[in-house]
């Protein structure tokens, strides 16, 4: 008897065990979290429901996945090691949650579960258990917002049998699907834009109604609508009218309307599904989930934007971060103009294939990054510090090729300086591949219009657009090489171009001047310094190359050398890459004093308290290797007639500094329908909405703007 009552509490701690092994909440000071299945068994390649599963306190509220003026969905990071397919989060229908000064979030209260879709390996071992283990980060609000996280995981048995279902959670799956907006044939769409807004309709000849007592529209991005401003609906015959005030980040009129549409008392004429999907673009008819595009080809509207992206692409040649480049091909015209004008219509043809293949590539990684959810903009790849320390191994190497320090061969410069070869043919491709790499970080006019549209759309009317970039940066080339009577009004080959061509090498090293100061403005000192040591590497790889030449050593030797350049030039790149960048999730600035004007970091919520305090502000969205927007600073702000303007204005000026990789100001960039940097902003209650200034600034553009500022009438957005 005694023995008994000693086991049976040891099995119930058993069974308890067991159960805690296949998934473990998580209590945190406001919630219980647990990553789920509907399923206690999977078989290999079988598709099944998880999703995290939360219990909040009394009064406490998550996020939607647009979580209106304020706060942060639930974000995700998987950990385990198996190549488990798991999709994007299904988010339920949100409750409008009044926050307060006509503010609004979008969010849950009580229970929630956030679903997804998970595929499991193919090649699962069949009675074995396996682990899926996620890092959960999510906001939780009352009057006060808290930030917590968890470490979750979830335990399932791998089976050959039919997959055994758990009916206590199959039954929260299936309460939560029920709360999942949906797709429906018989309910259309149809959008109308206008200043403040848009008008969206929705009708339906399925079923009759007179009216429903209250409908939302949600939108499935942030900085669209106004989410406080009040949705006036309206009923007539069979269709819905609702007014949607546009939100005061968005420049320009809201080209889509993408998210769902709640009712509380139904969709469907039974009442059972309270919200719908809407993805409908303004002139057009219809409801989808789908990616479609929201412009039409050879529309006028399309062919402006295309007008803008080629424009843009030729004034790209003109900003400094492309000099480097352009020197060496003026000299290469140079050189090929005792040629045939064949081949050297050929190479200027080349030339311009690199360009547009390499914007085509650059599109098509952006694309793909951000199809992944990387929140990523124009010129981003001098947001990592590896590539910037690339690039300036490749200038620091160049100008020492031009020098004449060394030969590199088949490659780079002699590539492109060979006219009579298949060689010299690649050396003019790897041009425009250079030149298109070195121009991304610079916005030409024009080019952020285009490119903050292109990259919205889906990727085959986003791809037409780069390629005219691409086709504009591409022309001047194209141009001179097709009409060779051009180049005759150069100078002629001769003596001088031997020290013609070692000066270009003095750009080149102004260019790694360039890069060097960037890296350190991402990389902190000791990055910097590793940067340096890695160019002594390379430099120590270079000169043994030169000092030991192939036909002067012997073999043995030969094999050697060759080696310890090797060692020098990668071991010296290696060394140069920081363990530990300072890619921010935040801006770091706090505050920065420049040419005598006091800055503040930029943030969402730093810029709704100025404006709700009625204060004028000035943003200025920039980057460090942003060549464009350094010479407008030091163009602008040095003036001193500027800078007491802005201070008799009572300015706040707010510095948006994206450097650093910063999800906040990329979707500040994109809400005023911008993807690179500069963009200059100007807020004030004089104006009825925000004012964009030109990305190329003078004194004079920004003293009549803020002139305008102080004027008593109203004004309208000015877009460049």
């Amino acid at each position: 008897m005694k023995l008994r009552y000693i086991l049976l509490p040891l099995i119930i701690v058993f069974l308890i065990s067991v159960e805690n092994i296949r998934s473990q909440p998580v209590s945190t000071d406001n919630a219980i979290v647990e990553l789920i299945s509907e399923q206690k068994t999977i078989q290999p390649g079988q598709t099944f429901w998880i999703g995290v599963n939360m219990e909040l306190r009394d009064g406490w509220y998550v996020y939607y996945r647009n979580p209106g003026d304020s706060g942060m969905p639930l974000m995700l990071e998987w950990m385990h090691d198996k190549d488990f397919n798991i999709g994007e989060i299904q988010w339920p229908t949100p409750l409008w949650i009044d926050v307060a000064a006509g503010l609004a979030s979008h969010g849950y209260y009580g229970s929630v579960l956030f679903m997804m879709e998970a595929t499991a390996p193919v090649d699962l071992t069949p009675g074995e258990e396996y682990t899926l283990m996620a890092e959960a980060d999510w906001l939780i609000c009352e009057k006060i917002c808290i930030p917590e996280y968890a470490d979750l995981e979830l335990t399932l048995l791998v089976t050959d049998d039919e997959p055994e279902y758990d009916i206590e959670r199959l039954a929260i799956f299936n309460e939560t699907r029920q709360q999942l907006p949906v797709v429906l044939d018989y309910w259309t769409a149809e959008a109308v834009t206008h200043s403040n807004g848009a008008t969206l309709k929705l009708s339906t000849d399925a079923f009759n109604f007179s009216e429903f007592s209250e409908i939302i529209y949600f939108a499935k991005e942030e900085g669209e609508i106004e989410n406080g401003a009040r949705q006036i609906v309206t009923f007539e015959d069979n269709t819905i009218t609702i007014e949607l005030q546009k939100s005061t980040y968005k420049t320009g009129d809201i080209d889509r309307l993408r998210g769902l549409v709640y009712n509380a008392d139904g969709w469907d004429e039974a009442g059972t599904m309270p919200s719908i999907i809407v993805d409908v673009i303004p002139g057009e008819v219809f409801i989808t989930d789908t990616e479609l595009s929201s412009l039409q080809i050879f529309s006028a509207r399309f062919l402006i934007i295309l007008g803008f992206a080629f424009l843009g692409g030729m004034i790209l040649n003109l900003m400094p971060c492309v000099f480097p480049i352009l020197s060496i091909k003026v000299m290469n015209f140079m050189q090929m103009a005792g040629h045939d004008p064949k081949k050297v219509r050929l190479h200027g043809y080349v030339f311009g294939a690199g360009v547009l293949i390499s914007f085509l590539a650059l599109a098509l990684l952006l694309i793909i990054l951000r199809a992944g959810g990387q929140e990523l903009g124009w010129g981003f790849q001098l947001q990592t510090p590896a590539f910037i320390a690339f690039m300036t191994f490749l200038m620091f190497a160049l100008g020492l090729s031009l020098m004449g320090v060394f030969e590199i061969g088949n490659s780079l410069i002699n590539v492109a300086g060979k006219t009579n070869t298949g060689e010299g043919l690649k050396g003019s491709f790897f041009s425009g591949i250079l030149a298109t790499i070195l121009a991304t970080p610079c916005t030409a006019p024009f080019m952020g219009t285009a490119i903050g549209v292109a990259i919205t759309l889906p990727a085959g009317t986003a791809l037409i657009i780069f390629a005219t970039l691409g086709l504009g940066m591409a022309a001047p080339y194209v141009l001179l090489s097709s009409f060779p009577a051009l180049i005759k009004f150069m100078p002629k080959p001769g003596a001088w171009m031997e020290t013609f061509k070692q000066a270009m090498a003095f750009p080149l090293f102004a260019t790694a001047i360039w890069l060097i100061w960037v890296y350190g403005q991402q990389a902190g000192i000791d990055g910097l310094t590793r940067l340096l040591v890695g160019l002594l590497l390379l430099s120590i790889g270079i000169w043994i190359l030169h000092r030991w030449k192939a036909i002067q050593i012997s073999g043995k030797v030969r094999v050697f050398s060759r080696a310890v350049v090797a060692v020098c030039i990668i071991g010296g790149f290696i060394l140069s890459i920081p363990g530990n960048t300072r890619l921010s999730e935040g801006n770091e600035l706090s505050a920065t004093n420049s040419y005598g004007i006091e800055w503040t970091a930029y943030s969402d919520n730093t810029l709704q308290q100025q404006l709700d305090e009625g204060k004028n502000v000035f943003i200025d969205f920039t980057a460090a290797w942003c060549i464009t927007c350094k010479a407008n600073e030091r163009i602008v702000f040095s003036s001193e007639r500027v800078r007491n303007k802005f201070s008799d204005l009572d300015f706040v000026m707010i510095k948006a500094d994206w450097t650093n990789r910063n999800p906040e100001i990329t979707r500040a960039l994109a809400s005023f329908g911008r993807n690179g940097v500069p963009l200059y902003v100007i807020y004030s209650d004089s104006i009825d909405e925000p004012m964009i200034l030109p990305e190329l600034l003078t004194p004079g553009i920004v003293l009549d703007a803020l002139e305008k500022i102080s004027l008593p009438e109203s004004l309208t957005l000015s877009d460049s």
